[in-house]
């Protein structure tokens, strides 16, 4: 399948599509076999999709048109992309509206609700993950990138509250666009090199993505009244001098408050997510250079060795100099 033959498919009405054109404003009678429950206090729908993922660790869905989908959250990892026209959605009670290039990556747990009716261009498409794809390589490839992008790998990882979301908007990335084609083509026309290309793909997209987050980071949205990309840019590149009340004085917040809500978003304390980006640093001197490990000590800002060599083998399971092995800039 190429990207002329997916725009045919994805265009095409399908049998559910046909059927809410002829009974409108009615919801499909598949939510008659689901019960709503109660999660968090509120009432709605639980989304496993055990057919979409029953073989897969990913799965792809357009969503239906001509209709609307009711209040629901997921037990997997979601991510809406807007292939065209325009969506509107209700996330953790928020209204939305998401245009053409748009991506939302919703965490476990999230209740949303898509509330427009989407008409004959609005094209929603639908990735749905279950966590044990994202294993410790991929997600330390994505660590590996700071603290801007750890906010982003917090968003898939395993061990975190499960009620996040993450809006980009991205009309203006190409790149992105073409990655969810060359996904979306070899999900709906399978290669004999199917799982390692999804796999690929995946990692590439959420690798530009976190090139979005650095350049239009005052954009992007979490569930938090706040927006703190910004400042997690800032303690990126400002680390090893930067404290918290001078990280709080320049973005005009109390310094308990922002502390309270760094780790309420991060799940890090500001010290921790200074050691982040510090061994963030180490990961790629070690990875991408020759400088020896006292070099990058030292240039990292750390002053004390035995707890580089703690620290480090703590975050990443495995000694600098395994790991500059493993990266081939050193023999066994």
């Amino acid at each position: 399948m190429n990207p002329a033959e997916l725009e045919l498919f994805l265009y095409r009405h399908t049998e559910s599509e046909n059927w809410h054109l002829q009974h409108p404003g009615q919801l499909s009678c598949l939510y008659d076999k689901l019960k709503q429950e109660k999660f968090r206090g509120e009432m709605g729908y639980c989304f496993d999709f055990v057919n979409t993922l029953k073989k897969d660790m990913i799965g792809m869905i357009k969503e239906t048109r001509f209709t609307v989908i009711p209040k629901h959250h997921h037990v997997d990892m979601e991510l809406n992309y807007i292939y065209s026209g325009s969506c509107t959605f209700v996330i953790n009670g928020r209204e939305v509206t998401l245009k053409k290039g748009d991506l939302c990556i919703l965490d476990s747990d999230v209740w949303h609700s898509a509330t427009s009716y989407k008409k004959e261009h609005d094209i929603v498409i639908n990735i749905v993950f279950r966590r044990q794809f994202f294993d410790g390589v991929f997600l330390s490839r994505l660590s590996q990138q700071g603290v801007v992008a750890g906010f982003l790998v917090d968003a898939v990882s395993r061990n975190r509250r499960h009620d996040k979301y993450l809006i980009f908007h991205t009309q203006n990335e190409p790149k992105i666009h073409s990655l969810i084609q060359f996904l979306l083509c070899e999900y709906f026309d399978r290669s004999s090199c199917y799982g390692e290309l999804v796999k690929a793909y995946v990692t590439a997209l959420f690798l530009e993505l976190v090139n979005v987050m650095h350049s239009q980071a005052e954009r992007t949205i979490s569930d938090s009244n706040e927006i703190l990309v910004p400042v997690l840019q800032y303690l990126e590149k400002n680390y090893k001098s930067c404290t918290l009340t001078q990280l709080a004085e320049k973005f005009g917040y109390n310094p308990n408050y922002l502390s309270a809500q760094l780790k309420y978003i991060t799940g890090c304390s500001f010290v921790e997510l200074k050691n982040r980006q510090q061994f963030s640093e180490a990961a790629f001197l070690l990875a991408n250079t020759e400088t020896s490990i006292s070099e990058i000590i030292e240039k990292i800002g750390c002053s004390n060795r035995t707890f580089f060599y703690r620290k480090f083998e703590q975050i990443y399971g495995m000694t600098p100099r395994e790991y500059r092995v493993q990266a081939g800039k050193l023999q066994e």
